[in-house]
């Protein structure tokens, strides 16, 4: 059996970078149902509707039922399944960005903590956020607008009912200004052959405490974000048809394209031509 799509939408236009609308759903799933997510390509919060099931991120399982919001992490191993007797109706939100991590983290989730519960008022006043964001779907850069100003809204409403104290600044916002600086410096050279002495030379930081700094905002090496950056403009080149696969090696800061090829696969699970022949396929 397959899904039972109440909605979906799949943005194409994401200029954006401090967050940016992928997907957006609303569906049902079958009895016993595991869903064909194996390891996202973005971030994404699911609200559980109706039934229950489990989720499995890191090798660890969580229940999730009605009213619960999980989270799911780019590049990351997870497992969803559907109970047999309740299955799961949910809400469904990817995007990316430069923002994302940071926003969860003070929210609450974390790898370790994905998932979260709240009561029917506030449920219902995401699920009122996740069917504004289709209501104003499009490709236009208005729609695009207002996608990503809906889902600050979500994450506004997730910080607020967080249990950190709202007067402190939220959990691993130190060091922002520098975090802050250094990823804007990625952005604007991940092209060039840029490296980490090269971040933490621009923010005047040690590379031993740029390291402190990145794992505190996001868990994550600025070595580990610089190479996920590259990879993820390389996804949109190629989604593009933007070149061949040395062409968009090179456009993204590889010297190497057997090197960039590694990466690929390591993040992606396939590698730039099978990734791009998936595409085809698909739209075929």
């Amino acid at each position: 059996m397959e899904i039972e799509y109440h909605y979906f939408f799949k943005n194409q236009f994401r200029p954006l970078s401090s967050l940016s609308l992928h997907e957006v759903a609303y569906f049902t799933c079958p009895a016993s149902y595991v869903l064909p997510i194996e390891r996202p390509d973005a971030y994404a919060v699911y609200l559980v509707d109706e039934g229950k099931g489990v989720y499995t991120l890191g090798g660890t399982e969580f229940p999730v039922k009605e009213e619960d919001v999980f989270v799911m992490y780019p590049n990351t191993p997870i497992r969803c399944v559907s109970d047999k007797n309740e299955p799961l109706k949910l809400y469904a939100l990817s995007f990316d960005g430069v923002d994302a991590r940071s926003l969860l983290n003070a929210a609450g989730f974390e790898p370790k903590n994905p998932v979260r519960s709240f009561n029917l008022e506030t449920a219902v006043s995401f699920s009122k956020v996740f069917n504004g964001i289709y209501t104003w779907r499009g490709q236009e850069i208005y729609s695009a607008i207002q996608s990503t100003s809906m889902i600050y809204l979500l994450m506004a409403t997730l910080v607020k009912t967080s249990t950190w104290d709202q007067s402190a600044m939220p959990p691993g916002w130190t060091g922002a200004v520098h975090f802050q600086k250094a990823i804007d410096f990625i952005a604007e050279n991940y092209m060039r052959t840029i490296n980490v002495t090269d971040i933490a030379n621009h923010v005047n930081l040690s590379r031993s405490r740029l390291y402190q700094v990145f794992m505190q905002q996001i868990f994550i090496s600025p070595q580990q974000y610089l190479t996920e950056y590259r990879i993820r403009e390389a996804i949109r080149l190629l989604e593009k048809r933007k070149g061949s696969v040395k062409e968009i090696a090179i456009a993204v800061g590889f010297d190497d394209p057997l090197y960039f090829s590694r990466f690929f696969k390591q993040i992606t699970g396939k590698s730039p031509k099978n990734y791009m022949k998936k595409l085809i396929d698909r739209k075929n």
